[in-house]
């Protein structure tokens, strides 16, 4: 039996790969068998004639994880753009049979799969209308929200929330990032928390020396280490 939680965001640059990475440290440092999985990147680089998603690259630099890319992020777009125009400026279509299949390869080999979405949840994956929340809920994932601390987070959030739920989906819980305790950063987690139904709340700390991109660790590890407890983010998860 596999278990995994779908890390989706707000917006795009919200924090989703910073999650991803910071979880699966935390869970390959506890000696649990656990996969990073990113069925569609948009933004990459080429190194030594091979096309590599940046996100998967900075997963990999930190927590150590190790697997075929192919395996991991099955489409990898280099235009860093919306996933279904991504696809059809680069003529390789998301292929929901392809992903599916990954995620069978993934699931006879891990016990716990740390999954990400490209941008925010209500993105189409091709022009038809095929969303990344159809997507998700296809693969069966619960889900993980990821929001910012500043102005405007009650909004997005409680956004992302309803749509997910109208989606079928389900949120076990919300990360806010680059949280300070601020009067108003507390009152906007109490808001959230209130207004949503969702208690499961993780107060990230502010990272600095952080760079994605340019696979900056900074102190993410100390970070995730000291905000996160991973007894909570486990039973979030569910079987997949």
């Amino acid at each position: 039996m596999t278990k995994g939680l779908y890390i989706i965001g707000t917006d795009t640059g919200v924090g989703k790969t910073v999650v991803s990475a910071g979880l699966m440290h935390l869970m390959l440092t506890k000696k649990r068998k656990s996969a990073y999985f990113k069925p569609i990147a948009s933004g990459a680089v080429v190194v030594n004639g091979v096309t590599e998603a940046t996100d998967a690259m900075f997963v990999r630099e930190i927590s150590g994880f190790m697997e075929h890319k192919e395996n991991i992020t099955p489409f990898v777009y280099q235009n860093e753009v919306a996933p279904h125009l991504a696809a059809s400026l680069e003529k390789m279509p998301i292929r929901v049979d392809v992903i599916k299949d990954r995620l069978r390869f993934l699931k006879e080999r891990y016990k716990w799969i740390i999954a990400e979405g490209a941008g925010g949840l209500a993105v189409p994956l091709n022009d038809e209308g095929y969303m990344q929340y159809d997507l998700i809920r296809e693969l069966g994932f619960a889900c993980l929200l990821v929001a910012r601390a500043g102005l405007g987070t009650i909004n997005h959030s409680l956004l992302t929330v309803q749509v997910a739920r109208r989606a079928g989906l389900k949120i076990k819980g919300i990360v806010i990032s680059g949280y300070t305790g601020s009067i108003m950063e507390k009152d906007s987690v109490r808001t959230i928390q209130r207004l949503s139904g969702i208690p499961s709340v993780i107060n990230l700390k502010v990272l600095t020396g952080v760079d994605t991109g340019k696979r900056q660790t900074g102190n993410l590890k100390e970070v995730f280490e000291t905000s996160v407890n991973m007894d909570d983010v486990m039973t979030m998860m569910e079987e997949i």
